[in-house]
Order: C-alpha cells, then sequence, then structure tokens
C-alpha cells in the first residue's frame, strides 16, 4: 500500500500553540499533531496506527525521544489529528531547540509493519513554549539585561544555596536572618545595637564577667570599678576614677603609682580643703590649705568600724582643729594650758612688774618695772636676772619685747612722748627706733625686724596678728590688711594678750581679774588662775606651749613675773580631749577608732592641743 503524507505547518502551528496553553493550565507536556494523509493518491478514510520519534537530524542522526504509538487513530478524508506527549526533557531545553526532527511512521490499524513517511519534518519553535509554564525549566543564561521592573518580594522566597553577593551600600535587611554567621566579614561592631555578646566571643584581654583573667597591657580606668576578687596587678595601670578593690590584691611592679585618692580598710586618701570646715569621712586624710584656722569634724559614730582612720594635716598657715561630736573623746599624750603650773618666778626681779619678753625656748627673757631701772634679764629661763650690762637704760619702762632667738630686744618707754628703743645684741647697746610709745604693748616677728606697737601681739613671720582694742579680741591673717574679731571675749576689761605664730594659742589676762587661755583662736577659754590679780603684760612662745607674763603691784598686793611651760605631759600621763584637739601649720594627726565613741592617735607631728 501506497501511503502519502502531507502536512500543513499552519495548522501544525496551531496545534502546538494550542499544546502550549494547554501546558499554561497545567495539562501537561502533550501537543496536538494534525496531517493529510494519502492512499494511493486520494484522501485516506479508514483507521491507522501512527508511530512518532524525534531526532536530532533530517537522516540518519540520535534519537531524542522514545517511540510513540497512537492505535486507531480515524483518518477521514485524508484528515487525521493526534495528541503527543513525548514527557518531559524533549521540549524543554534539553534537545537542540530547531535542529530537532519529527520521525513519521504509519500502518493500517492492526497490520504489523509500519511504513516510515519521509522526509522527517522539522520541529518549529512553537512546540518550545511549554519551558514558559515554568521558570524552574530555564536552561541556560540569562542575561540580566533581559529583566525589567522590579521582582515582587512575594514571588523570592525558598532557600539559596549558592553564594550571594551584594555590593551596593544601600542594600537594607530588615527581616530576620538566621545561620551561625561563621562567613561573615568585614562585619562592623558599632553597628550592633542589641543582645549581648557572650565572654567566649571577646579576646582574652578584655574584661569579661564572672572569669579570671590576665591584662597584659598598660590599663586606664576612668570610671568607678569595683574589684571584687583577688587581684593581681602586674602592669603599669593608672586608676584615675573612684575604684572599690574590696579583693585581695598584690601589686608587683615596682613602677606602680597612684594618682589618685584611695579609701577602705586603713588605706587613707588624701583630700585638699581648700575651706575652712570639713566633714570628715572615715578612712579618709584631709590636707587644710586655707589661711584661717581650720576645723574637721568627726565622722558620726554610728558610720564607723573599729580600726577607721582619720587623718588631719595642716598645710595651711591658720592652724587646725579636730571637733569630736557628742559623745566622742579623744585619748592621748596632748598639751593643755592646765597641764602646767603658772608661778611667780622666786627670784622675780621686780614686785611691781610692767612688762616681760621671751625666747622661743624660754630660755632668755627680759622684763621691766615700776621698781626696775631700765631692763633686766635672764639666760637661764627666769632663775636669775640681771640689769643687762653696757650702755644702761635709765628711767621707767613700760613694756619690752624680744626675737624669738633672744638677741634682738625692743623696750618702750612709760612716757609717750619718748621713742622705744632697739638692741641687736641683747640689751648692750640701744638705739632709738624713731618710733614713740603708744602706751599699749608692744611686740615684734619672730626674727625681730618688724616692731609692732598699739597693743598687737605677735610671735611669728608677721603675717598672723592678734590685737587687743577695747577689751576687743581681733586676728589678722594678712599682716594687719584686715582684722576679724574672734567672736567672744574670756572676760570685759581685758588689759593683756599674747598670740602664738599663727594666733591660735592666746593668753589674756584682765588688770584685777584673773588669766584666761585658749588653744583653738578663742573657740573656748580656760581659765587658769583663781583670784584677782592686776595682770600687765603676757609673752608666747611661737608653738604656745610656753608663756610668761607679769601683775603689777596693786594697793598692798605686790605682783613679779609668772611663767608656765605647758607642753605634752610625759608619755605615761593620759590626757582626754573631749571639745577639740588642735594644732598649728606643720603638725598632723592620725587617728584611729578604738570603739564607744573613743580615738588615739597613732601617729603625729608636732605639737598637738586639747581643750
Amino acid at each position: 500500500m501506497a501511503v502519502q503524507q502531507q502536512i500543513f505547518r499552519h495548522l501544525l502551528a496551531v496545534g502546538l500553540f494550542l499544546a502550549a496553553a494547554l501546558n499554561l493550565s497545567a495539562q501537561g507536556t502533550a501537543i496536538s499533531y494534525q496531517g493529510r494523509l494519502s492512499d494511493s493518491g486520494s484522501p485516506a478514510n479508514t483507521n491507522y496506527d501512527f508511530r512518532f520519534a524525534v531526532f536530532n537530524a533530517p537522516t540518519n542522526g540520535s534519537q531524542v525521544s522514545a517511540w510513540l504509538t497512537n492505535a486507531e487513530v480515524p483518518v477521514a478524508n485524508g484528515l487525521f489529528s493526534v495528541t503527543l506527549d513525548f514527557a518531559p526533557g524533549v521540549f524543554n531545553g534539553t534537545s537542540n531547540g530547531s535542529n530537532d526532527w519529527l520521525d513519521v511512521a504509519v500502518r493500517l490499524a492492526g497490520a504489523t509493519t509500519f511504513t516510515p513517511l519521509t522526509p522527517r519534518q522539522p520541529i518549529l519553535p512553537v512546540p518550545y513554549a511549554l519551558f514558559a509554564t515554568s521558570a524552574s525549566n530555564l536552561l541556560g543564561s540569562l542575561q540580566a539585561t533581559q529583566l525589567v521592573g522590579t521582582i515582587a518580594s512575594s514571588i523570592l522566597s525558598g532557600a539559596y544555596s549558592n553564594a550571594l553577593n551584594f555590593v551596593n551600600l544601600t542594600n537594607t535587611f530588615t527581616g530576620t536572618f538566621t545561620g551561625n554567621g561563621t562567613n561573615l566579614n568585614s562585619l562592623n561592631a558599632s553597628q550592633i545595637t542589641g543582645g549581648t555578646l557572650p565572654d567566649a566571643r571577646l579576646q582574652s584581654d578584655v574584661a569579661l564577667t564572672d572569669v579570671g583573667q590576665t591584662y597584659t597591657g598598660a590599663n586606664t580606668y576612668n570610671s568607678p570599678l569595683v574589684f571584687s576578687a583577688g587581684n593581681t596587678f602586674n602592669g603599669a595601670n593608672t586608676f584615675t576614677g573612684p575604684n572599690s578593690f574590696s579583693g585581695i590584691s598584690t601589686l608587683t611592679n615596682n613602677a606602680n603609682y597612684f594618682t589618685g585618692s584611695f579609701f577602705g580598710n586603713g588605706l587613707v586618701g588624701w583630700l585638699p580643703v581648700s575651706g575652712t570646715a570639713a566633714n570628715a569621712m572615715r578612712d579618709a586624710g584631709y590636707l587644710l590649705l586655707n589661711a584661717g584656722l581650720s576645723t574637721v569634724t568627726l565622722p558620726a559614730t554610728a558610720s564607723l568600724s573599729v580600726g577607721d582612720i582619720v587623718r588631719v594635716s595642716g598645710g595651711g598657715g591658720g592652724g587646725w582643729l579636730v571637733k569630736e561630736n557628742s559623745g566622742q573623746s579623744i585619748l592621748g599624750n596632748f598639751a593643755k594650758y592646765t597641764n602646767g603650773t603658772l608661778a611667780m618666778l622666786p627670784n622675780s626681779p621686780s614686785a611691781n612688774a610692767y612688762g616681760v619678753a621671751g625666747s622661743a625656748d624660754g630660755v632668755h627673757l627680759y622684763a621691766v618695772g615700776g621698781d626696775l631701772t631700765g631692763v633686766y634679764s635672764s639666760t637661764d629661763s627666769g632663775r636669775t636676772w640681771s640689769q643687762v650690762s653696757g650702755t644702761q637704760l635709765s628711767g621707767s619702762w613700760s613694756s619690752v619685747a624680744c626675737s624669738a632667738n633672744g638677741r634682738i630686744v625692743y623696750a618702750e618707754p612709760v612716757s609717750t612722748s619718748s621713742a622705744i628703743q632697739k638692741s641687736t645684741d641683747g640689751g648692750k647697746t640701744w638705739t632709738s627706733t624713731g618710733t614713740a610709745a603708744t602706751g599699749a604693748f608692744i611686740s615684734c616677728t619672730a626674727d625681730g625686724s618688724t616692731l609692732l606697737t598699739g597693743g598687737i601681739a605677735c610671735s611669728g613671720n608677721g603675717i598672723y596678728r592678734a590685737k587687743l582694742a577695747a577689751g576687743i579680741i581681733s586676728v589678722s591673717a594678712n599682716s594687719g590688711g584686715s582684722w576679724v574679731g574672734i567672736g567672744s571675749a574670756p572676760a570685759p576689761n581685758l588689759f593683756c594678750l599674747g598670740a602664738s605664730s599663727d594666733c591660735t594659742r592666746l593668753v589674756a589676762g584682765v588688770s584685777n581679774g584673773l588669766l584666761y587661755a585658749s588653744s583653738n583662736l578663742g573657740s573656748t577659754w580656760t581659765t587658769l588662775t583663781t583670784g584677782n590679780q592686776a595682770w600687765s603684760s603676757v609673752s608666747v612662745s611661737p608653738d604656745g606651749s610656753k608663756f610668761a607674763a607679769t601683775v603689777s603691784q596693786n594697793g598692798s598686793t605686790s605682783g613679779g613675773v609668772f611663767s608656765c611651760d605647758v607642753s605634752a605631759l610625759p608619755n605615761n600621763t593620759t590626757t582626754v580631749s573631749t571639745g577639740s584637739l588642735c594644732g598649728s601649720q606643720g603638725s598632723a594627726v592620725e587617728l584611729q577608732y578604738l570603739g564607744n565613741g573613743l580615738f588615739m592617735p597613732i601617729g603625729s607631728t608636732g605639737l598637738l592641743w586639747a581643750n
């Protein structure tokens, strides 16, 4: 049987388009194939079996698909239509596209042998529309320039296993990313805004929580730090903040130095005080720098533990005072004006003494009086007296002053029309100062270079002066530039006054009254005598521990020269301060708390005074 086939390409194209449309509707991979079959030159009209396969060449070549047989296909007036389904992999890009060819064979239904129809028919591009049904079927490279518009975020999903490279600096990720971050490079830690970085992710020399560490570099800590464990500091470290070391710390580097203040458990830091008052805290030192008398009030008893330390150092020229709170006291060996005995010298040169002056050590004394001619002196603390030798001063003299070494002496005459005399050789020779007497007592600076008249007391360098005028005591800390009253006098009608070099120790007397002393710039006064006497002059040593005073004759009551040494008692004698503890510039004390409101000095320099 002669069989001839003619294929209409237009119909084939329509068939392939329809096949693609079916596939886009999720109908599979089948395509429609239409043709015309002639038998012996006439249109065929019966049932036939058709066999199809895809090859990559018009003749011979390689078979691309399996054989597909459609049996009992009706042919009417030569026309037939079949559905071909070569399954995935034929028209999805794995074959060679438009170079594929369809091989067709036919036989009568039920016959045994197929007759090939030649030539093979080229497969036009229309069947490849199947590939457009799914982007996952795209093979080969798609140029980025072919993409237009923005891909909706709802379409992008799933897992991407290949490496992605985002190089645009404006990329923004607002979602949640999961992963261990092993391959993250150039991560900017300053951009991390949340979460906690585990200690295991930090270097070994970074401060960690609850982990013992070793720091090998030179570290600077500016913030308040708390070291609660036992620590060892081997490097050159600088701690500039208020830090607390509650653990056992070992500093083994010889170059360690501390520029801040350290406090706690006996470790005392120094705090400069420029004012005149400070409330002390436990385990702290106070460097007092003010030119006036500065007061440090001890910590309240309730805030103290046994062994706590308070230090006071008198750096300022005005002296210092440690004030106890109610129920507190300081136990120790202190200077007090009641320590010494005020007594008239047994060989007093005068029964009607007007004035007395002494050297800093109390060895050299000078006296004048109503029953004396000129000036008398003693070089053995008043045990023996004689009129000064050489050129003698004649007449009566009312007041006398001398330098700290006893070499320079000033004598004031009773007559206010006469000039004050000066000697630079212990009274052997005298010259006029040209300064007229004022009728009030005189004094001079410790070096004897400056004469002070008009009721001014001074035994230092002249910066600190005490003045008695109309029974009122005032002091100056600027060489007399300005004066400040001390508050209240111990009694009315004061007549004489003596002062230490910083004016914190004062001795004052009343004519026909009592003698008084203060070790705290007149804050409190101690009465030194019990009976009224005509106190006429007072001379106080620079440290205030020694003083001499005179009493003039009053009616049938005669006077003389008195002296007193109020230095600290022997070491086996204990005194108690229950008001204040005092010191001068250059003196310091370290007080330790013993409990029950009681403190004790465990170190000091200079003379300490108690009231």
